[in-house]
């Protein structure tokens, strides 16, 4: 009929097949449809939603779908448990919006690129339009068109980096790679033990010590200005104790860069960026004070990540000022006039 729409989800449809083979009983392709017929009460289910349905198990899934020619049936050839079967349609949505939000921050490599490919194993995908111009439309894709997750800026790893990096993680193998410091005017030989792989802001960062004794570490080196990089295999290292990324003494949100010493910060917040500061949590020990007879917002909080909290000051520009610690007030002005020269 044309205009028919289904009431249900393609997911419902799976869960009804894999409760019909689950117990390893073989049953007709007109048995299973004339089955989800009745009870998904959609008399218009067509063969070639099934079939669809059966390719989709099959080759997403990996559901161990076979046709019998001796029992004249489908069956399933050895125990599968749908990978989907635990979750509802809601959580269908929220896996969907996980995975925009996985590609938000995609740069395409390997390791992006397995967490699209797991969400997409266990999210079925959108309905098709049927033939006869029966249109299928699922409930959840009407939810799922309600929400927008915007692009980010894409990193730009070399590619195997990714690759490589997890497997010397997963054999404790040293890393060999060129890297550029902005701290340095050049790029400089490295040779490190991997502890960890740090996500931040949309950057992927690995968390490891240097082999050379000159280097204080561990330290975080950014996945995008690591290059030429090459497993050492035959210099696996012993993983120690203490080779989690943490902050001892880190009470501020500002990302994953922090530094040996903490400092008292006091901030000043005028015009629209008061509203901003306001909003959300940026340090677990901030005080914010409002002076309402002169507009302005102060907040005061304890943290080590001065350059991320700097250029956080800078990026409101008139409307924000330091007002602690000293040190960081008279970068601020040196800053400052720096821009005003480049005028």
């Amino acid at each position: 009929m044309p205009g028919h729409k289904t009431t249900h989800t393609q997911l419902e449809r799976f869960r009804l097949i894999d409760s019909m083979l689950a117990d390893g009983e073989a049953f007709s392709f007109e048995k299973i449809l004339d089955s989800l017929r009745l009870e998904l009460r959609d008399d218009l289910l067509s063969e070639s939603s099934l079939r669809r349905d059966f390719r989709y198990m099959k080759n997403e899934l990996g559901a161990p779908l076979a046709y019998d020619k001796k029992l004249h049936g489908w069956h399933y050839t050895k125990p599968f448990k749908l990978p989907a079967e635990g979750f509802s349609d809601d959580e269908i949505l929220y896996l969907e919006l996980m995975k925009s939000l996985v590609n938000q921050n995609s740069n395409d490599d390997f390791l992006y690129k397995a967490f699209d490919k797991l969400l997409e194993k266990i999210t079925p995908k959108k309905a098709v339009v049927e033939p006869k111009n029966a249109v299928v439309e699922p409930v959840e894709t009407t939810l799922r068109d309600r929400f927008y997750i915007a692009p980010r800026p894409r990193p730009l790893i070399d590619k195997g980096v990714v690759e490589k990096i997890l497997d010397a993680i997963k054999n404790n193998y040293l890393l060999d790679f060129n890297y550029f410091s902005k701290w340095e005017p050049e790029e400089r030989h490295r040779k490190v033990m991997p502890f960890q792989l740090v996500f931040d802001d949309g950057s992927l960062y690995l968390y490891g010590a240097s082999k050379n004794p000159r280097v204080p570490g561990p330290r975080l080196y950014k996945l995008s200005k690591m290059h030429n990089v090459e497993l050492v295999k035959s210099q696996p290292f012993e993983l120690p104790a203490n080779f989690r990324f943490r902050e001892d003494f880190e009470e501020g949100r500002f990302g994953a860069f922090q530094y040996d010493e903490a400092y008292d910060f006091k901030l000043e917040f005028s015009g629209e960026a008061r509203s901003t500061v306001r909003e959300c949590v940026w340090s677990d020990n901030q005080k914010i004070e409002e002076n309402q007879q002169a507009d302005t917002t102060t907040i005061s909080f304890t943290s080590s990540q001065w350059i991320p909290i700097f250029r956080w000051l800078l990026s409101f520009g008139e409307n924000a000022r330091p007002l602690e610690p000293d040190w960081l007030v008279e970068q601020w002005k040196e800053s400052i006039e720096k821009m005003y020269k480049n005028l």
